[in-house]
Protein backbone atom coordinates (compact mmCIF):
# COMPACT_ATOMS: atom_id res chain seq x y z
CA UNK A 1 0.00 0.00 0.00
CA UNK A 2 1.39 3.43 -1.08
CA UNK A 3 1.77 6.05 1.73
CA UNK A 4 -0.34 9.23 0.72
CA UNK A 5 1.05 12.33 2.06
CA UNK A 6 -1.25 14.56 1.07
CA UNK A 7 -4.07 11.70 2.76
CA UNK A 8 -2.02 11.47 5.99
CA UNK A 9 -1.37 15.52 6.53
CA UNK A 10 -5.15 16.13 6.14
CA UNK A 11 -5.73 13.89 8.96
CA UNK A 12 -3.22 15.45 10.73
CA UNK A 13 -4.04 18.76 10.36
CA UNK A 14 -7.95 17.94 11.59
CA UNK A 15 -6.52 16.29 14.86
CA UNK A 16 -4.58 19.05 15.58
CA UNK A 17 -7.75 21.63 14.87
CA UNK A 18 -9.61 19.22 16.80
CA UNK A 19 -6.69 19.44 19.87
CA UNK A 20 -6.01 22.71 19.63
CA UNK A 21 -9.81 23.57 20.43
CA UNK A 22 -9.57 20.86 23.42
CA UNK A 23 -6.69 22.90 24.89
CA UNK A 24 -9.05 25.66 24.58
CA UNK A 25 -12.18 23.87 26.03
CA UNK A 26 -9.89 22.35 28.70
CA UNK A 27 -8.83 26.12 29.77
CA UNK A 28 -12.92 27.14 30.38
CA UNK A 29 -13.54 23.97 31.63
CA UNK A 30 -11.05 23.63 33.93
CA UNK A 31 -10.73 19.64 33.20
CA UNK A 32 -10.35 16.89 30.27
CA UNK A 33 -13.57 14.88 31.61
CA UNK A 34 -16.21 17.87 30.52
CA UNK A 35 -18.24 16.50 27.32
CA UNK A 36 -16.55 19.18 24.71
CA UNK A 37 -12.59 18.58 25.90
CA UNK A 38 -13.60 14.44 25.83
CA UNK A 39 -14.87 14.78 22.32
CA UNK A 40 -12.05 16.90 20.63
CA UNK A 41 -9.88 15.15 22.63
CA UNK A 42 -11.06 11.69 21.58
CA UNK A 43 -11.15 12.69 17.55
CA UNK A 44 -8.35 14.85 18.06
CA UNK A 45 -6.13 12.33 18.89
CA UNK A 46 -7.78 9.38 16.86
CA UNK A 47 -7.12 11.89 13.67
CA UNK A 48 -3.53 12.15 14.61
CA UNK A 49 -3.04 8.52 15.11
CA UNK A 50 -4.71 7.46 11.93
CA UNK A 51 -2.21 9.62 10.02
CA UNK A 52 0.52 7.53 10.66
CA UNK A 53 -1.31 4.27 11.12
CA UNK A 54 -0.95 3.61 7.17
CA UNK A 55 2.64 3.25 7.76
CA UNK A 56 1.51 -0.23 10.02
CA UNK A 57 -0.97 -1.10 7.08
CA UNK A 58 -3.84 0.61 7.60
CA UNK A 59 -6.04 2.63 5.05
CA UNK A 60 -5.90 6.46 5.07
CA UNK A 61 -8.93 7.98 6.06
CA UNK A 62 -10.73 9.76 2.72
CA UNK A 63 -11.09 14.07 3.02
CA UNK A 64 -14.77 13.89 3.03
CA UNK A 65 -14.36 11.66 6.08
CA UNK A 66 -11.77 13.93 7.90
CA UNK A 67 -14.42 16.84 7.11
CA UNK A 68 -16.88 14.94 8.83
CA UNK A 69 -15.16 14.38 12.04
CA UNK A 70 -14.08 17.62 12.44
CA UNK A 71 -17.43 19.19 11.98
CA UNK A 72 -18.75 16.67 13.79
CA UNK A 73 -16.60 16.92 16.79
CA UNK A 74 -16.66 20.34 16.52
CA UNK A 75 -20.51 21.05 16.46
CA UNK A 76 -20.72 18.63 19.45
CA UNK A 77 -18.16 20.89 21.76
CA UNK A 78 -19.61 24.08 20.43
CA UNK A 79 -23.12 23.11 21.76
CA UNK A 80 -21.83 21.78 24.92
CA UNK A 81 -19.24 24.79 25.59
CA UNK A 82 -22.62 27.25 25.02
CA UNK A 83 -24.95 24.72 27.46
CA UNK A 84 -22.17 25.19 29.93
CA UNK A 85 -21.80 28.93 29.91
CA UNK A 86 -25.58 29.10 29.99
CA UNK A 87 -25.90 27.07 33.21
CA UNK A 88 -23.08 28.38 34.57
CA UNK A 89 -24.26 32.03 34.04
CA UNK A 90 -28.01 31.47 34.87
CA UNK A 91 -28.68 28.55 37.20
CA UNK A 92 -27.28 27.11 40.53
CA UNK A 93 -27.71 23.44 41.33
CA UNK A 94 -28.44 23.41 44.22
CA UNK A 95 -32.01 24.78 43.26
CA UNK A 96 -32.78 21.76 41.59
CA UNK A 97 -31.77 19.11 44.07
CA UNK A 98 -33.93 19.87 46.75
CA UNK A 99 -31.87 17.00 49.08
CA UNK A 100 -31.79 14.46 45.88
CA UNK A 101 -27.31 14.53 46.29
CA UNK A 102 -25.81 11.10 46.81
CA UNK A 103 -24.41 12.93 50.11
CA UNK A 104 -27.68 12.89 51.78
CA UNK A 105 -27.75 8.92 51.54
CA UNK A 106 -27.26 6.39 54.12
CA UNK A 107 -23.83 4.62 52.85
CA UNK A 108 -24.05 1.20 55.60
CA UNK A 109 -27.55 0.82 54.40
CA UNK A 110 -26.55 0.80 50.86
CA UNK A 111 -23.25 -1.31 51.92
CA UNK A 112 -26.01 -3.88 53.07
CA UNK A 113 -28.41 -3.43 50.18
CA UNK A 114 -24.84 -4.61 47.94
CA UNK A 115 -23.96 -7.12 50.20
CA UNK A 116 -27.73 -8.78 50.23
CA UNK A 117 -27.86 -8.39 46.07
CA UNK A 118 -24.26 -9.71 45.41
CA UNK A 119 -25.41 -13.38 47.51
CA UNK A 120 -28.56 -13.53 45.17
CA UNK A 121 -26.94 -12.19 41.90
CA UNK A 122 -23.34 -13.15 41.92
CA UNK A 123 -24.05 -16.79 42.05
CA UNK A 124 -26.94 -16.82 39.37
CA UNK A 125 -24.93 -14.77 37.06
CA UNK A 126 -21.87 -17.56 37.03
CA UNK A 127 -24.75 -19.91 36.28
CA UNK A 128 -25.53 -18.18 33.41
CA UNK A 129 -22.16 -17.82 32.32
CA UNK A 130 -21.47 -21.30 32.61
CA UNK A 131 -24.24 -22.50 30.53
CA UNK A 132 -22.14 -21.22 27.82
CA UNK A 133 -19.58 -23.73 27.28
CA UNK A 134 -16.87 -26.22 29.29
CA UNK A 135 -14.19 -24.08 29.83
CA UNK A 136 -13.33 -20.17 29.70
CA UNK A 137 -12.36 -20.23 25.86
CA UNK A 138 -15.41 -21.70 24.90
CA UNK A 139 -17.63 -19.43 26.93
CA UNK A 140 -15.98 -16.06 26.06
CA UNK A 141 -16.51 -17.46 22.44
CA UNK A 142 -20.03 -17.94 22.67
CA UNK A 143 -21.19 -15.51 24.83
CA UNK A 144 -19.27 -13.10 22.08
CA UNK A 145 -21.57 -14.61 19.18
CA UNK A 146 -24.74 -14.27 21.37
CA UNK A 147 -24.20 -10.63 22.03
CA UNK A 148 -23.34 -9.74 18.74
CA UNK A 149 -26.63 -11.92 17.48
CA UNK A 150 -28.60 -9.62 20.03
CA UNK A 151 -29.29 -12.42 22.50
CA UNK A 152 -29.01 -11.76 26.18
CA UNK A 153 -26.33 -13.39 28.08
CA UNK A 154 -28.23 -13.16 31.75
CA UNK A 155 -31.64 -13.73 32.54
CA UNK A 156 -33.64 -10.40 32.81
CA UNK A 157 -33.56 -10.08 36.62
CA UNK A 158 -30.07 -10.80 36.88
CA UNK A 159 -29.04 -8.02 34.42
CA UNK A 160 -31.52 -5.78 36.18
CA UNK A 161 -29.56 -6.56 39.72
CA UNK A 162 -26.40 -6.19 37.81
CA UNK A 163 -27.39 -2.69 36.82
CA UNK A 164 -28.94 -1.43 40.29
CA UNK A 165 -24.94 -2.73 41.61
CA UNK A 166 -23.58 -0.50 38.46
CA UNK A 167 -24.83 2.60 40.33
CA UNK A 168 -24.08 1.62 43.42
CA UNK A 169 -20.70 1.23 42.17
CA UNK A 170 -20.28 4.32 41.57
CA UNK A 171 -22.10 5.72 44.19
CA UNK A 172 -20.30 3.35 46.75
CA UNK A 173 -17.31 5.07 45.01
CA UNK A 174 -18.63 8.72 45.79
CA UNK A 175 -18.87 7.47 49.32
CA UNK A 176 -15.17 6.06 49.10
CA UNK A 177 -13.97 9.66 48.10
CA UNK A 178 -15.58 11.22 51.03
CA UNK A 179 -14.22 8.89 53.70
CA UNK A 180 -17.85 7.56 54.07
CA UNK A 181 -16.83 3.79 53.17
CA UNK A 182 -13.38 1.96 53.40
CA UNK A 183 -11.58 1.64 50.22
CA UNK A 184 -11.22 -2.32 50.81
CA UNK A 185 -14.67 -2.95 51.38
CA UNK A 186 -15.37 -1.00 47.97
CA UNK A 187 -12.46 -3.49 46.42
CA UNK A 188 -14.19 -6.57 47.88
CA UNK A 189 -17.92 -6.08 46.94
CA UNK A 190 -16.87 -4.47 43.49
CA UNK A 191 -14.43 -7.43 42.46
CA UNK A 192 -16.71 -10.36 41.19
CA UNK A 193 -18.42 -7.43 38.89
CA UNK A 194 -15.57 -6.49 37.23
CA UNK A 195 -15.18 -10.01 36.37
CA UNK A 196 -18.58 -10.66 35.46
CA UNK A 197 -19.06 -7.92 33.50
CA UNK A 198 -15.56 -8.30 31.20
CA UNK A 199 -16.83 -11.91 30.89
CA UNK A 200 -20.62 -10.68 29.92
CA UNK A 201 -20.22 -7.36 28.32
CA UNK A 202 -16.72 -8.07 27.00
CA UNK A 203 -13.57 -5.63 27.67
CA UNK A 204 -15.65 -2.44 25.74
CA UNK A 205 -17.84 -2.99 28.90
CA UNK A 206 -15.14 -3.18 31.60
CA UNK A 207 -13.44 -0.20 29.91
CA UNK A 208 -16.61 1.97 29.81
CA UNK A 209 -16.90 0.74 33.61
CA UNK A 210 -13.30 2.15 34.51
CA UNK A 211 -13.49 5.35 32.24
CA UNK A 212 -16.35 5.80 34.21
CA UNK A 213 -15.04 5.50 37.77
CA UNK A 214 -11.62 7.84 36.22
CA UNK A 215 -14.59 10.44 35.77
CA UNK A 216 -15.81 10.10 39.80
CA UNK A 217 -12.50 10.17 40.95
CA UNK A 218 -11.11 13.61 39.07
CA UNK A 219 -14.07 15.53 39.81
CA UNK A 220 -14.78 14.64 43.42
CA UNK A 221 -11.07 13.87 45.30
CA UNK A 222 -9.38 17.21 46.03
CA UNK A 223 -5.99 15.29 46.02
CA UNK A 224 -5.97 13.07 42.76
CA UNK A 225 -2.61 11.84 42.53
CA UNK A 226 -1.19 10.73 39.25
CA UNK A 227 -0.93 7.13 40.30
CA UNK A 228 -4.98 6.83 41.30
CA UNK A 229 -4.99 7.52 37.55
CA UNK A 230 -2.21 5.30 36.30
CA UNK A 231 -3.57 2.11 38.01
CA UNK A 232 -6.83 2.34 36.76
CA UNK A 233 -5.18 3.34 32.97
CA UNK A 234 -2.32 0.17 33.50
CA UNK A 235 -5.34 -2.19 34.27
CA UNK A 236 -7.09 -1.13 31.11
CA UNK A 237 -3.76 -1.62 29.40
CA UNK A 238 -3.57 -5.24 31.28
CA UNK A 239 -7.32 -6.20 29.84
CA UNK A 240 -6.94 -5.06 26.42
CA UNK A 241 -3.68 -7.51 26.28
CA UNK A 242 -4.87 -10.52 28.43
CA UNK A 243 -8.47 -9.99 26.83
CA UNK A 244 -6.91 -10.30 23.64
CA UNK A 245 -5.21 -13.26 23.94
CA UNK A 246 -7.85 -14.63 25.91
CA UNK A 247 -10.35 -14.31 23.09
CA UNK A 248 -7.58 -15.65 20.36
CA UNK A 249 -7.46 -11.35 19.17
CA UNK A 250 -4.23 -12.64 18.68
CA UNK A 251 -1.31 -14.62 19.87
CA UNK A 252 2.20 -13.79 21.84
CA UNK A 253 3.10 -17.75 22.28
CA UNK A 254 6.97 -17.82 21.90
CA UNK A 255 7.53 -14.42 21.45
CA UNK A 256 9.91 -12.21 22.81
CA UNK A 257 8.94 -9.51 25.20
CA UNK A 258 9.50 -6.93 22.35
CA UNK A 259 7.60 -8.77 20.11
CA UNK A 260 4.66 -9.47 22.82
CA UNK A 261 4.85 -5.67 23.41
CA UNK A 262 4.70 -4.84 19.66
CA UNK A 263 1.64 -6.77 19.12
CA UNK A 264 -0.40 -5.63 22.53
CA UNK A 265 0.54 -1.64 20.40
CA UNK A 266 -0.70 -3.03 17.89
CA UNK A 267 -3.45 -5.12 19.01
CA UNK A 268 -4.67 -1.57 20.88
CA UNK A 269 -4.63 0.46 17.60
CA UNK A 270 -6.79 -2.03 15.62
CA UNK A 271 -8.92 -1.90 18.81
CA UNK A 272 -9.11 1.39 18.94
CA UNK A 273 -9.17 2.91 15.43
CA UNK A 274 -10.61 0.28 13.15
CA UNK A 275 -14.07 2.52 13.16
CA UNK A 276 -13.11 5.81 11.69
CA UNK A 277 -11.66 3.87 8.90
CA UNK A 278 -14.18 1.60 8.39
CA UNK A 279 -16.64 4.40 8.17
CA UNK A 280 -14.69 6.18 5.55
CA UNK A 281 -14.53 3.16 3.59
CA UNK A 282 -18.52 3.08 3.96
CA UNK A 283 -18.88 6.97 3.88
CA UNK A 284 -16.91 7.07 -0.03
CA UNK A 285 -18.25 4.03 -1.13
CA UNK A 286 -15.14 1.93 -1.27
CA UNK A 287 -16.96 -1.07 0.68
CA UNK A 288 -20.59 -2.03 0.56
CA UNK A 289 -22.32 -2.89 3.67
CA UNK A 290 -25.56 -3.41 5.55
CA UNK A 291 -26.51 -0.11 7.37
CA UNK A 292 -27.84 -2.02 10.48
CA UNK A 293 -26.38 0.48 12.95
CA UNK A 294 -29.49 2.99 14.49
CA UNK A 295 -29.40 5.63 16.94
CA UNK A 296 -32.60 5.25 17.75
CA UNK A 297 -32.38 1.17 18.71
CA UNK A 298 -32.72 1.55 22.23
CA UNK A 299 -36.26 3.90 21.96
CA UNK A 300 -36.74 1.16 19.40
CA UNK A 301 -36.40 -1.59 22.28
CA UNK A 302 -38.78 0.36 24.64
CA UNK A 303 -41.29 -0.08 21.76
CA UNK A 304 -41.19 -3.43 20.96
CA UNK A 305 -42.53 -4.57 24.34
CA UNK A 306 -45.79 -3.64 22.88
CA UNK A 307 -44.97 -4.88 19.14
CA UNK A 308 -44.72 -1.63 17.72
CA UNK A 309 -41.22 -2.32 16.49
CA UNK A 310 -38.57 -4.40 15.81
CA UNK A 311 -34.77 -3.41 16.94
CA UNK A 312 -32.40 -4.11 14.17
CA UNK A 313 -29.47 -6.75 14.68
CA UNK A 314 -26.17 -4.68 15.46
CA UNK A 315 -23.59 -7.45 14.10
CA UNK A 316 -22.39 -5.44 11.27
CA UNK A 317 -20.43 -6.62 7.89
CA UNK A 318 -17.17 -7.52 8.31
CA UNK A 319 -14.80 -5.23 5.93
CA UNK A 320 -11.49 -4.39 5.40
CA UNK A 321 -9.67 -1.13 7.15
CA UNK A 322 -5.95 -1.95 6.10
CA UNK A 323 -3.71 -5.04 4.29
CA UNK A 324 -4.63 -8.20 5.90
CA UNK A 325 -7.07 -6.43 8.58
CA UNK A 326 -10.69 -6.71 9.00
CA UNK A 327 -13.33 -5.64 11.69
CA UNK A 328 -16.49 -4.82 11.93
CA UNK A 329 -17.23 -1.40 14.15
CA UNK A 330 -17.90 1.67 12.42
CA UNK A 331 -17.75 4.45 14.81
CA UNK A 332 -20.89 6.14 16.12
CA UNK A 333 -21.29 7.85 12.81
CA UNK A 334 -22.64 4.74 11.57
CA UNK A 335 -25.56 4.83 13.70
CA UNK A 336 -26.79 8.18 12.36
CA UNK A 337 -25.57 8.98 9.00
CA UNK A 338 -26.94 6.26 6.66
CA UNK A 339 -30.42 6.93 7.94
CA UNK A 340 -30.87 10.31 9.12
CA UNK A 341 -28.16 12.30 7.09
CA UNK A 342 -26.30 15.61 8.14
CA UNK A 343 -29.35 16.85 9.27
CA UNK A 344 -29.82 13.95 12.13
CA UNK A 345 -26.19 14.57 12.87
CA UNK A 346 -26.67 17.77 13.59
CA UNK A 347 -30.12 17.23 16.00
CA UNK A 348 -28.36 13.64 17.19
CA UNK A 349 -24.81 15.39 18.52
CA UNK A 350 -26.95 18.82 19.37
CA UNK A 351 -29.11 17.27 21.59
CA UNK A 352 -27.03 14.84 23.52
CA UNK A 353 -24.48 17.73 23.71
CA UNK A 354 -26.82 19.65 25.66
CA UNK A 355 -27.40 16.57 28.00
CA UNK A 356 -24.45 15.89 28.62
CA UNK A 357 -23.50 19.41 29.65
CA UNK A 358 -26.41 19.51 32.09
CA UNK A 359 -25.85 16.24 33.53
CA UNK A 360 -22.52 16.63 34.43
CA UNK A 361 -23.01 20.66 35.28
CA UNK A 362 -25.31 18.56 37.78
CA UNK A 363 -22.82 15.63 38.83
CA UNK A 364 -20.20 18.27 39.88
CA UNK A 365 -23.24 19.33 42.66
CA UNK A 366 -23.46 15.94 43.57
CA UNK A 367 -26.85 15.03 41.93
CA UNK A 368 -27.51 11.03 42.41
CA UNK A 369 -28.69 10.41 38.86
CA UNK A 370 -26.29 12.20 37.37
CA UNK A 371 -23.47 10.31 39.64
CA UNK A 372 -24.76 7.45 37.75
CA UNK A 373 -25.34 8.36 34.40
CA UNK A 374 -22.54 11.19 33.09
CA UNK A 375 -19.55 8.54 34.35
CA UNK A 376 -20.98 6.25 31.53
CA UNK A 377 -21.74 8.68 29.22
CA UNK A 378 -18.43 10.08 29.17
CA UNK A 379 -17.19 6.50 28.27
CA UNK A 380 -19.43 6.76 25.50
CA UNK A 381 -17.35 9.75 23.99
CA UNK A 382 -14.50 7.76 24.17
CA UNK A 383 -15.61 4.44 22.97
CA UNK A 384 -17.75 6.53 19.94
CA UNK A 385 -14.33 5.87 17.50
CA UNK A 386 -15.90 2.23 17.55
CA UNK A 387 -19.18 2.52 18.70
CA UNK A 388 -22.90 3.91 19.66
CA UNK A 389 -22.87 4.10 23.50
CA UNK A 390 -25.41 6.94 23.75
CA UNK A 391 -28.00 6.27 20.72
CA UNK A 392 -28.15 2.79 22.49
CA UNK A 393 -28.62 4.00 26.08
CA UNK A 394 -31.99 5.23 26.20
CA UNK A 395 -33.56 2.53 27.89
CA UNK A 396 -30.75 2.69 30.54
CA UNK A 397 -31.43 6.36 30.91
CA UNK A 398 -35.12 4.74 32.22
CA UNK A 399 -33.40 2.22 34.17
CA UNK A 400 -31.26 4.24 35.94
CA UNK A 401 -33.65 6.87 36.77
CA UNK A 402 -36.04 4.19 38.41
CA UNK A 403 -33.35 3.24 40.60
CA UNK A 404 -31.72 6.64 41.43
CA UNK A 405 -35.72 7.12 42.31
CA UNK A 406 -35.43 4.05 44.81
CA UNK A 407 -32.64 4.77 46.46
CA UNK A 408 -33.21 8.38 46.90
CA UNK A 409 -36.28 7.35 48.77
CA UNK A 410 -35.41 4.34 50.63
CA UNK A 411 -32.07 4.77 51.62
CA UNK A 412 -32.23 8.99 52.47
CA UNK A 413 -29.99 10.06 55.23
CA UNK A 414 -33.23 12.69 56.64
CA UNK A 415 -35.35 9.54 56.00
CA UNK A 416 -34.14 7.76 58.33
CA UNK A 417 -33.40 10.54 60.64
CA UNK A 418 -36.87 11.07 60.47
CA UNK A 419 -37.78 7.53 61.03
CA UNK A 420 -35.39 7.81 64.40
CA UNK A 421 -37.06 11.43 65.27
CA UNK A 422 -40.44 9.29 65.11
CA UNK A 423 -39.85 6.84 66.82
CA UNK A 424 -38.38 8.73 69.43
Amino acid sequence: MIFDWNLAFLSLAGGLILLMGAALSRGYEKTIFAPATAMLLTWGGALVALSFLPLMGFYHLAAEAVLLYVLGAGWFAFVAILTSWVLNRYSKPAEHLSGGTAGHLNYSRLLLLWAAIALFAYPLAVLNVLSFGSNIVEISYHIRRASLSGEAILHPIVSNLFLLLGVLANVILFGVIQKKVKLMTFVVLVAPLVVINLIVAGRSGLVSLILGWLVILSVFSDKLKLRYLALPILFLIFVLYFGGVWVKKFDVEGQSAGSALFVLVEHIFDYLFQGPVLFSRYFTGEINVATNWDFLNSACHIVSKIGMCQPNNIHADFANYGALRSGNVYSIYFSIVPLYGFLGLLLAFGVYSVFLSVTFYMMKARSLFSLAVYPLMFSAIVLSLFKDGIGSSLYWLIKVFIICLFLRFMFSERKFKFRSSTVG
